[in-house]
This record gives structure tokens, C-alpha cells and sequence, in this order.
């Protein structure tokens, strides 16, 4: 991302694996990839950081509680 902003580190963040499957022994070309299903606990004021994309990984957000801010392509969404 070229913002020009300084990317933030994270801070307040609590993350537990709760699964994962290896991907390359059920789709060709994807050896030594996984698919993961994480609990992430962002306490308020938390930050996920720093800034990065899943241009190469995609992933599924589920807000049980509260906002987040997404940031892409210099945008930024609650």
C-alpha cells in the first residue's frame, strides 16, 4: 500500500486457531497452502496490522461484536 501513511503494528489482538486443512492433497498446485478458520479478538482500539492485502489469499470476515475498518485500495469502510 503506498499511502504514505506509516503502517501500525498490531496491538490488542488476540488470535486462537480453531482449524486448518492442507490444501495441496485436494487441489493441484496449492502444496503447502491451508485453509484456516481463526477466532480474532480485536479489543477496542485494537489494530490488526501492519498494513497488508490477501490479494493471493483470500479470506471471510464474521463481526460478532462490534466495527472494523477495512482499507483497500487507499479507501477506508467500516
Amino acid at each position: 500500500m503506498t499511502t504514505g501513511q506509516e503502517a501500525p503494528e498490531t496491538k490488542g489482538v488476540t488470535v486462537h486457531q480453531l482449524a486448518a486443512v492442507e490444501l495441496g492433497p485436494e487441489i493441484e498446485g496449492m502444496a503447502g497452502r491451508e485453509l484456516r478458520m481463526r477466532m480474532v479478538t480485536i479489543e477496542p482500539g485494537g489494530v490488526l496490522g501492519p498494513i497488508h492485502d490477501h490479494d493471493d489469499r483470500p479470506g471471510v470476515v464474521y463481526i460478532l461484536q462490534g466495527t472494523i475498518t477495512d482499507h483497500r485500495d487507499g479507501v477506508a469502510q467500516e
